[in-house]
């Protein structure tokens, strides 16, 4: 029996469903693997493509296939397929790099650049990798700028949460929102001990105080050098601390930290993409 081979992928069945309709007019046998779908949830979670719907064909209707799927290209209208709209260099980039594009988009590519009649000489092909390259750059600047972003976070709230202990130690009338509510708690269970037993510890309230806000500085150390983990673990925290918040109804405190989990987390999806990229 004949061994069948990966041919595409599609994010979901109905995204496929085209393409295998294309194979049973053509009477070509092929078969559907969505196994991935139901056993990598996670993967398709981080990129649709890592799992999906998987059209197998066999070895030897390879050839037969890709020149139906070619003839079937030619019909879609050029508003269909954003491969039109792209430039000379990008389709040049996509004919002379298959594997850096899907099959689809390289038989396509096929297509548009006798349709343009383009010639891959040295320099455009030059152009076209450096045009990628200033891309790809532009896209890995934006993404450090959202997690250097989103770390620096980590570092006003554990300066601003020292500064609300120190206004607490010296009697003054001041709170930051974007503070930790933990260091409130803390707090309130030393003065309830020196309340009911009389035993002073409040100073030692203090220090754990400083403590938990000088971790969060130090998290912003480590995140910033895009550890994932160590970003992940301040995230969680800090969304517990907002839990807070909630319970003692303090509302201007709890939207603001909500923002601020926002933030945090904008500057995490960014550091995670960045990680599955490489």
């Amino acid at each position: 029996m004949e061994e069948f081979i990966e041919y595409q992928r599609f994010p979901t069945f109905n995204d496929a469903e085209d393409f295998i309709n294309l194979l049973e007019v053509n009477q070509i046998p092929y078969k559907v693997d969505d196994s991935a779908t139901h056993y990598d949830l996670a993967a398709t979670a981080v990129n649709p493509l890592e799992a999906g719907i998987i059209i197998q064909i066999r070895q030897t209707d390879k050839e037969r296939v890709d020149k139906i799927s070619s003839s079937n290209t030619q019909t879609t209208s050029l508003t269909d397929n954003y491969m039109y709209t792209l430039s000379d260099n990008d389709i040049i980039d996509a004919v002379v790099n298959p594997d850096e594009w899907t099959n689809e988009e390289h038989i396509l590519a096929q297509e548009i650049f006798k349709q343009r009649n383009l010639k891959p000489t040295a320099e455009t092909i030059k152009a076209s990798r450096k045009e990628k390259i200033e891309t790809e750059k532009k896209e890995q600047l934006k993404q450090q700028n959202l997690i250097t972003g989103g770390a620096s976070w980590f570092m006003w709230i554990g300066i601003l949460s020292a500064l609300n202990i120190l206004a607490i130690i010296f009697n003054q009338n001041l709170q930051f929102v974007a503070g930790l509510g933990i260091n409130y708690f803390i707090l309130g269970i030393m003065e309830g001990i020196r309340r009911a037993s009389g035993i002073n510890l409040m100073p030692l309230g203090y220090a754990l105080a400083f403590l938990v806000s000088g971790l969060f500085i130090i998290v912003w150390r480590i995140s910033r050098k895009e550890n994932k983990g160590i970003y992940l673990t301040g995230l969680i925290i800090y969304g517990l601390d907002t839990i807070i918040f909630l319970f003692t109804k303090e509302w201007f405190s709890l939207g603001f930290h909500l923002f601020a989990l926002l933030m945090l987390y904008t500057g995490y999806d960014a550091l995670r993409t960045r990680i599955n990229e490489t």
